[in-house]
């Protein structure tokens, strides 16, 4: 037997959402959304800050004056370049 909790919209009978519902389901959706935002920001507070890293090096400075996208968009190309490299090795 199945322990999964069974959603309104797959009842044959259910006729939508009332508009208080929808109200609740978009304010729990945006405090969940706050939340997870605020985690984030808090594990990557670390990252950039230079007393959490071992030592304050050139990969320290360099990582403090990038900014996130730019990091993200660094290691999407880098990593699109790792992954091309272990394709070819593997033929």
């Amino acid at each position: 037997m199945s322990n999964r909790k069974a959603l309104p919209h797959e009842k044959e009978d259910w006729n939508g959402y009332t508009l208080d519902e929808l109200r609740y389901l978009r304010a729990y959706t945006a405090a969940r959304m706050e939340i997870n935002r605020d985690q984030l920001r808090r594990n990557f507070s670390n990252v950039k800050n230079f007393n959490a890293l071992p030592s304050k090096g050139l990969f320290g400075k360099i990582l403090g004056t990038l900014s996130y996208l730019d990091i993200a968009i660094m290691t999407f190309r880098i990593g699109g370049k790792v992954f091309k490299t272990v394709r070819r090795l593997r033929r």
